[in-house]
């Protein structure tokens, strides 16, 4: 047996059948470049922006905010721009653009410049994902598209792992140039993406057949499509729980010690790199990307009721094991909720206009990275068990949601190529709920 013959029987086995061992080293690498980068900065950011810029608590936050509302607005026209030029290119571009963003802030001297230095990182960081997810469908086709995106996210898991372990030691180093080189190490990592996206193989798997179509936005004006992406949304807010929401609900509200927080954070990080490709199984198809969303929605009610509980748990052993147990039925949520997303975005995303529907179904995403902090603040941390109580019923509607939602906006998915086109097989790209 020759080492190819093994290298093709092993990506096989992992990726599927129509995944090449080239094309998923690409992906992989790439994912994992750019999450170590990403990580990086998440976790010095903050520090960077108060203790280098000297900038205040309420300053970050504003410009954080506007970073956020302008990558949503940009999303539809990057993934038109994908659709028409291909998800590759753009992709590179994207890369190469947060790059010079990141300059822009290691240079900035004034809050003005600060602004348009986060406001160039928001537009390129949310436009990262429907278009990297447009290329892996391009790359490696429907049969191993939701395998990848599976492998891609524990990747990035670990990506993430790395670059805020790098993060912490450049923070305890203590000096401006410590805080730089976070920022310097971001912006290497987005250029040697960039680098290794030129290098890639040209993707063969076309799905789109409008890749020189004018910019309409007319998913945009898809009602029941938008009604889905934002279900998934609310359902993504999991994303701020875990930021955000958990922290706070520790610190402020329960008996358990505050070093617990991060042994929660590398709780959700363990269980995510091991729990993402189970979880993904079975929600190629619309009818299983249902089944995933709901499962993600009750195991989301259902540590939100586990969180509310320990506010009356006194012993601070007893209220760490709770609060550790509620942790790993918020990451089940996690995986379900992305496995979810990613298969009912794909099997609803029309043929014409692809990558732009990718971008559009991925605002309900974004749009909880503007709210989700200010529901978990204002509307639960700050109520208690009540609070818990509310966000875990409007929880449980979205859940029961799903469902109709997604029948309603698969019953008006366009018809399928014909079989002499280039795109993937119809069945598995347009699916009736």
């Amino acid at each position: 047996m020759t080492a190819s013959g093994s290298e093709s029987r092993l990506a096989a086995a992992l990726l599927g059948p129509a995944v090449s061992l080239r094309g998923a080293r690409t992906l992989l690498g790439i994912g994992l470049i750019d999450s170590s980068g990403t990580g990086l900065y998440l976790a010095g950011s903050v520090v960077y922006f108060v203790a280098v810029l000297h900038l205040g608590v309420s300053q970050v936050g504003l410009g954080l905010s506007v970073a956020g509302l302008l990558g949503l607005v940009c999303q539809p026209v990057l993934g038109w721009l994908a659709d028409r030029y291909g998800p590759r290119q753009v992709l590179a571009l994207l890369h190469v653009w947060r790059a010079l963003s990141f300059v822009v802030l290691l240079l900035a001297g004034s809050y003005w410049q600060f602004l348009v230095a986060v406001a160039m990182i928001g537009v390129g960081q949310q436009a990262l994902s429907p278009v990297y997810q447009a290329l892996v469908e391009r790359m490696v086709g429907t049969e191993g598209r939701l395998a990848m995106m599976a492998r891609s996210r524990v990747v990035y898991n670990v990506g993430f792992s790395l670059g805020g372990l790098a993060a912490t030691a450049a923070i305890g180093y203590g000096t401006r140039t410590g805080f730089s080189m976070i920022v310097l190490g971001n912006a290497v990592s987005c250029l040697a993406a960039a680098g290794m996206l030129a290098a890639a193989p040209a993707a063969d798997g076309q799905t789109g057949s409008a890749r020189r179509s004018p910019l309409r936005l007319h998913h945009l004006r898809n009602p029941r499509h938008l009604a889905v992406a934002g279900i998934n949304g609310a359902l993504s807010l999991h994303i701020s729980l875990l930021a955000v929401g958990i922290p706070l609900w520790v610190t402020l509200h329960t008996s358990a010690p505050r070093a617990l927080v991060g042994v929660l954070l590398v709780v959700n990080t363990v269980v995510a790199v091991l729990g993402q490709v189970w979880a993904s199984k079975g929600s190629d198809t619309l009818a299983g990307s249902i089944t995933a969303l709901q499962r993600g929605g009750a195991a989301l009610v259902a540590c939100c009721l586990i969180f509310s509980a320990t506010a009356k748990i006194h012993q601070a052993d007893v209220a760490a094991a709770v609060l550790i147990v509620g942790v790993i039925v918020m990451t089940g949520a996690e995986l379900f909720q992305s496995a979810g997303g990613w298969g009912a975005s794909y099997a609803l995303a029309p043929e014409e206009g692809r990558a732009e529907y990718l971008a559009t179904f991925n605002l309900g995403t974004g749009l909880q990275y503007v709210v989700g902090p200010l529901i978990l603040t204002a509307g639960v941390i700050n109520h208690g068990t009540a609070g818990w109580a509310v966000f875990a019923a409007c929880l449980a509607v979205a859940t029961l949601a799903v469902r109709p939602l997604a029948a309603a906006a698969g019953r008006l998915a366009p018809a399928p190529a014909p079989e002499v086109a280039p795109a993937p097989a119809p069945e598995e790209v347009s699916v009736d709920g």
